[in-house]
């Protein structure tokens, strides 16, 4: 059975369903339009899209915030730091501009020395000359003294062969001039030797009078003698030798600590050698106090102000020193004893004050400078004049001796006589 039979109790509407329309007969308002539920979703996505946009930009204003208060602790540290550096900076140059006064205060000293070294060798280039003067001097008398005593040598043996033996008056006038000769030489010239000779001399000359008379004359002269050879004078010569060798070993002489610089400073690191990962503001501050430290170098000394020599100015010290031992081995030649015992004082004061007391050469300097101290350059010398006291008092004697007696006045010759 077909569908199209009717059934009872069943109304069939027949209505016919309307055609769709063409594309054509549509509206073009229709046509564009999505249907219903597209049309919601495409509502919503531009909400959607701007929270998002709104919470990047609230997250980025967070880390930005959080970003820069984080730079602006780091920047105050860095600030502080700073600041502690610029302050332990400002404090190191106000040592070094106290070390650079001392310096320059060192260096006035040094010239205002320098200048006294000049004048000392001014005064000790004279001293040389006026000393090499008296040498002529000396040695110009010492030729004419010969040359007279040859000739007065001469002269007594001419006089003594044409006296003969008997004549004994020349040979104590040649003894009495030998006793002279030995008293002038010691006061005058301290020449102990000559003196001794002279003594010798006259002795024999008053042995060879053959005369008893003399015998207390002699014993004076043996007692001269005897007092020449137990003067202990300085040896001249060997104190000139030894404080000579004394200025020449000077050089070798080392300074206690009295030189700028200390110990040699190290190579400067350079800048850029730290490792590029290990660099951060943390270590900024430890970068920039290892390049000050490469830049100024603040050492500290115990040793007085004073004591500090730049290398430069350490000749000047040592020459210092060689002229004051000059100037004692001038004093050995002159027999001055506070110039002598004034320039070893000064030689051992320097020495304890400027140079190493554990360097050998220092110690062994020292050493023999307290030993030359100990030695007196001009000791007391004997007295000598007796023997010629005694010759001038014999010979006036000899002289009341020889004199005749006075004749009687003729008033008492008249006076006695008897008719």
């Amino acid at each position: 059975m077909s569908d199209d039979t009717e059934k009872p109790g069943v109304v069939i509407d027949v209505t016919p369903e309307p055609e769709a329309p063409t594309p054509d007969e549509i509206p073009q308002d229709t046509q564009d339009s999505p249907p219903a539920a597209s049309g919601g979703n495409a509502a919503r996505l531009p909400l959607i899209i701007a929270l998002l946009s709104l919470l990047l930009v609230i997250a980025a204003l967070v880390f930005a915030y959080r970003y820069t208060r984080q730079a602006s602790q780091d920047l105050n540290a860095i600030n502080s730091r700073l600041s502690q550096s610029l302050q332990q900076q400002q404090a190191l140059q106000q040592q070094l501009q106290a070390a650079e006064q001392a310096v320059r205060e060192q260096a006035r000293r040094l010239q205002a020395q320098q200048g006294t070294i000049e004048q000392q060798q001014k005064v000790l280039a004279e001293a040389r000359q006026s000393m090499k003067d008296q040498e002529k001097l000396l040695a110009g008398e010492r030729r004419h003294m010969q040359e007279r005593e040859a000739e007065l040598r001469a002269s007594v043996a001419d006089i003594h062969k044409r006296v003969g033996a008997s004549g004994s008056q020349w040979m104590v006038a040649e003894a009495e001039y030998l006793l002279r000769l030995a008293n002038n030489r010691l006061t005058l010239a301290r020449d102990t030797a000559t003196a001794r000779a002279a003594l010798k001399l006259a002795d024999e000359r008053l042995r060879d009078t053959g005369d008893p008379g003399w015998n207390g004359v002699r014993e004076k002269i043996a007692q001269d003698i005897t007092a020449l050879d137990n003067a202990r004078l300085p040896d001249t010569a060997g104190l000139s030798a030894r404080l000579s060798a004394l200025a020449e070993q000077v050089p070798q002489l080392r300074l206690a600590g009295a030189t700028l610089g200390g110990a040699p400073r190290s190579a400067p690191q350079k800048p850029g050698t730290t490792p590029r990962a290990r660099r951060s503001w943390d270590t900024l501050l430890n970068d920039l106090w290892t390049g000050f430290k490469q830049t100024v170098r603040i050492r500290r000394n115990d040793k007085p102000v004073q004591a500090m020599l730049p290398p430069e100015q350490q000749f000047f010290l040592y020459q210092n020193l060689r002229l004051h031992l000059e100037s004692a081995r001038l004093a050995v030649a002159r027999g001055d004893r506070k110039l002598y015992r004034d320039s070893l004082d000064t030689v051992a004061q320097w020495l304890d004050s400027y140079f190493d007391p554990n360097d050998a050469h220092t110690r062994a300097m020292h050493k023999a400078v307290d030993e030359l101290k100990a030695i007196d350059v001009r000791p007391p010398l004997p007295d000598i004049s007796g023997s010629l006291r005694a010759l001038t008092q014999r010979e006036k004697l000899n002289a009341d001796l020889a004199r005749p007696l006075a004749p009687p006045s003729a008033a008492g010759n008249g006076k006695d006589a008897r008719p």
